[in-house]
């Protein structure tokens, strides 16, 4: 141990007092265990070893504050709050106390140095289980986040995910070009990388959220979405923690904010979280991305405990997202911790497999060199990633395929969504709010929120408005591009041909100003007819001198490739068109709207 014993002489008349969430708190010293002589330990009410030194947070309330600002050295952080410097650590409990009796702040107390949880418990596509859940592993079919089919509309591409962790294996082949921006809290410089091979995690957990396609390893869940790393937490050489104060937890939160995360993954906790911490937390969820508010996701942590003992948690905070670990077999993983704080749950190990990801590179990360395959974790490791350290970076990873789809969803409105479309597993019974103590709102369902996201975006822009009507199609045959599409004006035909690499459809002209296919079209009713052909060709031949029932209409309700609106000529639904699937057929998003069409142009409600 690098770590030496100095025993220091507890002053028993003293009282080691503080408040926090608004009552007064008392802490009972413990013997200095400690690198440096000026750091105090003691025992809290969790039976957390804390640190305490010279040093106050606050944040200021009244101009009153100012008598003390101007009694003791203080430096302002950079989201407002103010450390202040005493002259010992006695005067640290007796001034932060003084201060909040004054009513002058909302809150000040010791910068503690507090103790992290990390909360991970111990071309792969195909051990990504956790994405597509065909029964690898004897697992039960279709236990997972439905990533996959996610995929066919997002893929995080233009959101920022920033991950606190303790650094990261920035030269990974599965994270090049994942991270835009990086901070080192510990170190205080801007290499946010790892330093020893006990600083593993945060590889892990960025690997989840984003790991390129690139041909090579896994995939993340958002695998275009970009990385902020800050790392936040520290090891020495000898696997012991270093010390780490509030205030930087502080200022994590504050760099997220400021430079434009739109997700938060924190895959850690403390168990009983200051004031400081949590009014930055909330600062951020809520009034993060220019008012829109931030989701911050909290891995809800490994004790297999209920909300008596991690309800004071960052996790437990009603500004986060808690999340919870399900196993390959469908069931809530023994360790993950449960209660009415819990909002989901996402895949992780517990059953007979683990989860696949990035490791850091060499033999000593998760995966030793005894399994043969440094660099990643497999999910068949038996030392691989776990824990709700790898549930949370995956819902990260959801909401940044989200908000690719509508970067103007607000905080509430996305976890409104989350939980509209999670699926309720495990057999349970949820309460009217659709809540469960062991799986929260559900398993969250990749697939289902995109969608949603998709359709509401959709209906916002359109709804109460009218649109021309952009032509008419109907099918030749039952093939999935057997379409064809005739202008209002009956001047312009063609025929759908399929789709190009880069998304866009592909048509065959059939008739145009520069070109005419038949002598004659015509429109009765729902009914097109074509007359005599005026060139040669299969496709001419049949169409030439036949009618055709009108299938639907398309609206075009903006500029974008995809931005059609197809409206069923019988049922009157409206779907919007989407790219193809990964079967090659294109894929409909259902719109809840009801359409009128009069004089060639359409209205919805």
């Amino acid at each position: 141990m690098r770590y030496f014993l100095l025993a220091f002489l507890l002053l028993p008349l003293f009282g080691w007092e503080y408040y926090t969430h608004g009552s007064l708190q008392t802490l009972t010293p413990l013997p200095n265990h400690t690198r440096s002589l000026n750091i105090h330990y003691f025992k809290d009410t969790k039976e957390r070893t804390i640190g305490a030194t010279n040093r106050i947070i606050l944040k200021k309330r009244d101009k009153c504050a100012n008598k003390w600002l101007a009694r003791y050295p203080y430096k302002e952080l950079q989201n407002g709050d103010i450390l202040l410097f005493t002259k010992n650590i006695e005067e640290t409990f007796t001034v932060a106390k003084e201060l909040y009796e004054s009513g002058c702040v909302y809150f000040a107390h010791p910068d503690f140095l507090v103790p992290i949880k990390m909360r991970s418990y111990d071309p792969l596509f195909s051990q990504q289980w956790n994405f597509y859940n065909i029964g690898q592993g004897y697992s039960v079919p279709n236990v997972d986040l439905n990533v996959y089919e996610a995929w066919q509309y997002a893929t995080g591409r233009g959101v920022k995910v920033a991950v606190i962790d303790n650094g990261f294996d920035l030269g990974h082949e599965d994270l090049q070009g994942a991270f835009v921006d990086q901070i080192d809290l510990v170190d205080n410089d801007n290499n946010a990388s790892f330093d020893n091979n006990f600083e593993l995690h945060g590889t892990a957990c960025a690997g989840l959220i984003a790991a390129r396609k690139n041909g090579r390893g896994v995939q993340g869940t958002a695998y275009d979405a970009a990385l902020i790393g800050i790392k936040l937490i520290g090891n020495y050489p000898d696997g012991s923690e270093k010390s780490l104060f509030v205030s930087s937890i502080v200022a994590a939160f504050w760099y997220a904010k400021s430079h434009g995360a739109d997700v938060i993954n924190c895959s850690w906790g403390t168990y009983d979280v200051a004031d400081a911490v949590r009014d930055a937390i909330n600062d951020v969820a809520y009034n993060g991305r220019d008012g829109k508010g931030t989701v911050i996701v909290f891995a809800s942590g490994n004790e297999g405990r209920g909300d008596w003992f991690w309800g004071n948690d960052e996790s437990a905070l009603p500004s986060v997202l808690a999340i919870g670990a399900v196993t390959n077999l469908g069931d809530v993983a023994w360790y993950s911790n449960y209660g009415p704080e819990l909002d989901f749950v996402a895949p992780s190990g517990g059953g007979t497999l683990r989860i696949a990801t990035t490791d850091i590179r060499g033999v000593f990360g998760y995966a030793d060199g005894s399994f043969g395959h440094p660099d990643y974790c497999y999910a068949t490791d038996t030392t691989g990633f776990n824990g709700t350290s790898a549930a949370a970076p995956q819902i990260s990873g959801v909401v940044a395929l989200m908000l690719q789809r509508d970067p103007e969803l607000t905080r509430d409105k996305i976890v409104a969504i989350l939980k509209q479309t999670a699926r309720k597993i495990g057999g349970d019974i949820y309460d009217e709010q659709g809540h469960n103590d062991y799986f929260g709102y559900g398993l969250v369902d990749a697939k289902a929120a995109v969608e949603e996201v998709i359709r509401r975006k959709v209906q916002k822009d359109v709804v109460n408005k009218t649109f021309a009507l952009s032509g008419y199609f109907f099918h030749i045959g039952d093939g999935k591009f057997d379409w064809i599409y005739v202008s209002k004006n009956l001047k312009f035909v063609c025929k759908l041909e399929g789709m190009d690499e880069h998304g866009y459809l592909r048509w065959n002209i059939l008739q145009s100003s520069k070109k005419r296919g038949f002598d004659t079209i015509s429109l009765d009713g729902p009914v097109i007819t074509f007359g005599k052909s005026l060139q040669t060709g299969a496709l001419y031949q049949q169409l030439a001198h036949r009618s055709f029932v009108i299938d639907g209409d398309f609206v075009h309700y903006s500029t974008g490739a995809y931005e059609w609106i197809y409206i069923d000529k019988n049922s009157l639904k409206s779907f919007k068109l989407e790219r193809l699937s990964y079967t090659g057929s294109f894929l409909w998003i259902p719109l809840d709207l009801s359409s009128y069409i009069e004089n060639d142009k359409v209205s919805f409600k």
